[in-house]
């Protein structure tokens, strides 16, 4: 069981070993790609119909980039009325209506018991890829939808999907606002604070324990360290200057950079023991520390050239080297869970953009189209990108590609949302 008690249970029933297991369908990691075409018509269901539950993972699978779903209007009442098993199913016809994959499912419901059972073939040959039974109470079908997409998508690219993941982000208005996380759909969306104050740079442990976050609930910008689970405070910095910028270097050690008067300092604490160092110290600014993955590179941002820009230390030598060329505005660096890019936010051409660049600071490009664009964040499979997004005066998050491809605006409390970052 889950730390949110969720009681999911995937049993594989059938893997086709050899070559069904070892292909991979579509390779996400290319500038571009073509999609993959799939059908998931209504799920049999011996209870009344459940037409949501098919819709749901239909949502899923083209959130994720990868596909095309082929609309209901296309099936024919012969083909709604299949089977799931093999024999039943006229892959031909399928196959016809371009159709290049094709989930079929039976929804089970008795009590407090929820069960999908899913099937999913290549509609070429007929090939079964995947068989699979979910269980989990009814409340909790769509955890069992998302879980369903994300093998589909495992399946497909030869990596995890990611439509199960939690978003933490911050709601409010102008001057009143509070952390959230939320289901990626949207669903599920719940206060973390009770803040009603200004609230920036929130960030989860890796283990989900701790939040971290800078606030003004006492009149400056302190930082503090809550328990998730119990909402108690277990470190506050109140000392004079500006706290934020905060960044977990493992489960218990935060980053975060202090500005006051003419210098700054990088700090690492441990939020157990109280204990901390000062990792870089500079005149000027400092802010944005962020880690690779390995913990051998801390990278940041300052001005000590004139404007803002991204630079990278070796922890091990001291070396700083700077990154970022791409004009004289560069901020908000993030590290790809692979150690190989770092998103970036750059002015360019009056707009702030989402950028990414190699960690050397070569073959920057940008992903994002205009407006204010701030705070980006990868997916813990480095193929999508977080960010928050201005244009006019709606603040929204959204989320994209790694190629910059398939940018979505993600909704969840129907007020201003900024500062998203995936949860553990």
């Amino acid at each position: 069981m889950s730390r949110f008690k969720w009681s999911i249970l995937a049993v594989a029933l059938i893997f086709i070993a050899g070559a069904a297991e070892a292909k991979v369908y579509l390779d996400v990691y290319g500038q571009s790609y073509k999609k993959i075409s799939i059908a998931a018509p209504p799920f049999a269901s011996a209870e009344k119909p459940r037409p949501e539950i098919s819709d749901l993972l239909g949502q899923d699978l083209d959130l994720s980039g990868f596909f095309v779903v082929a609309p209901r209007s296309l099936m024919d009442s012969a083909l709604l009325s299949e089977g799931v098993d093999r024999k039943s199913i006229r892959f031909d016809q399928w196959h016809s209506l371009g159709v290049e994959l094709l989930c079929k499912a039976v929804v089970q419901e008795q009590g407090n018991d929820f069960s999908l059972e899913a099937y999913l073939y290549d509609a070429s040959d007929g090939t079964l890829l995947f068989a699979k039974r979910y269980r989990a109470t009814p409340p909790e079908w769509r955890r069992i939808v998302h879980r369903l997409a994300d093998e589909i998508i495992l399946t497909v690219t030869g990596e995890k999907g990611i439509m199960s993941s939690r978003v933490l982000f911050v709601a409010g208005d102008r001057r009143h606002r509070d952390i959230f996380v939320a289901d990626l759909d949207g669903n599920g969306a719940r206060k973390l604070t009770d803040q009603k104050q200004i609230i920036v740079s929130p960030s989860i442990s890796p283990d989900g324990k701790y939040l971290a976050f800078t606030s003004y609930k006492e009149g400056r910008p302190n930082l503090y360290v809550v328990e998730v689970a119990t909402n108690r405070e277990v470190y506050v910095d109140r000392q004079e200057g500006m706290k934020a910028g905060s960044n977990w270097m493992d489960r218990k050690t935060l980053a975060y950079a202090h500005t006051l008067g003419k210098f700054s300092t990088i700090y690492a604490v441990n939020v157990e023991t109280k204990e901390r160092t000062s990792l870089l110290r500079k005149e000027g600014i400092l802010s944005s520390p962020t880690f690779s993955p390995d913990g051998g590179k801390m990278v940041f941002v300052s001005d000590m050239f004139g404007g803002p820009n991204i630079f990278i230390k070796d922890v091990g030598s001291g070396d700083i080297k700077r990154l970022s060329y791409f004009g004289n505005y560069n901020t908000s660096p993030a590290f790809s869970p692979k150690g190989d890019l770092i998103a970036f936010v750059s002015k360019t051409e009056g707009a702030l953009e989402i950028c990414v660049m190699r960690t050397d600071g070569s073959n920057a490009r940008v992903l994002s189209n205009g407006g204010v664009n701030d705070s980006p964040h990868f997916s813990p499979c480095g193929r999508y990108i977080l960010y928050s997004s201005q244009k006019g005066r709606k603040i929204s998050v959204n989320l994209m590609l790694l190629n910059g491809e398939n940018k979505r605006e993600l909704k969840f409390t129907g007020v201003e949302e900024t500062q998203p970052k995936f949860m553990p």
